[in-house]
């Protein structure tokens, strides 16, 4: 069986990244692929911690947030991302350590020795996909949807920083995808970007019986 493919979804909150995510499944369902739709923070308990924190403005030590994206992580990666990457499914990741370099990059950690640190642990994607906007139109994106404020993050000075970050990254498997634009046009570089992914063969994937 040939292994899955990764693909992250990346950007600053309001970035629209998660709805590209749900219509990228969407149409990928449609053609009769094997999809798995996930993101980080998790569910699971370090998540939640996380989730936790961002919608107080009681803040934690900028390490103990690291620890705890990383903490997440390697439980997300262990027991729902790798399994199914085995069993040659696609997935779909709204966010990866790529957030944690910019974000926790924006607290004030080196974001080149995170995006080492990240890659080694925990490898590479097929794709990631930055979603890149304005963080000042994605915070009014933000207030417009409503839902839980997350002061943690949600502050327009620090997502500049985060947002720089996120354009600086120089790596082979990023696509950057203008988040300005009307969701139909960002659809169609977000399958045209997914289509290449999927089209391609590693020749150093090996296909077993």
């Amino acid at each position: 069986m040939k292994r899955g493919k990764l693909i992250v979804f990346e950007g600053v909150d309001g970035s629209g990244k998660s709805t590209q995510l749900r219509r990228a499944a969407a149409v990928l369902r449609s053609r009769g692929v094997d999809v798995l739709e996930t993101g980080e923070p998790t569910k699971g308990l370090w998540g939640r911690k996380i989730r936790e924190m961002a919608r107080t403005t009681d803040r934690v030590p900028r390490e103990t947030e690291l620890a705890w994206f990383i903490k997440d992580r390697r439980e997300h990666m262990r027991d729902t991302v790798e399994p199914a990457l085995v069993a040659g499914r696609i997935v779909l990741c709204d966010r990866s350590y790529f957030s944690t370099v910019a974000y926790q990059g924006a607290r004030g950690f080196d974001p080149a020795k995170l995006l080492a640190d990240s890659q080694a642990e925990f490898g590479r994607p097929d794709r990631m996909l930055f979603f890149d906007i304005d963080p000042e139109e994605g915070l009014a994106r933000v207030a417009a949807r409503g839902g839980p404020h997350e002061p943690a993050f949600e502050e327009l000075n620090y997502l500049e920083q985060v947002a720089e970050i996120f354009r600086s990254l120089q790596v082979a498997e990023r696509v950057r995808i203008d988040a300005a634009r009307d969701e139909e046009s960002i659809a169609e570089d977000v399958m045209a970007a997914i289509d290449e992914v999927l089209e391609r063969e590693d020749p150093n994937r090996e296909e077993k019986d």
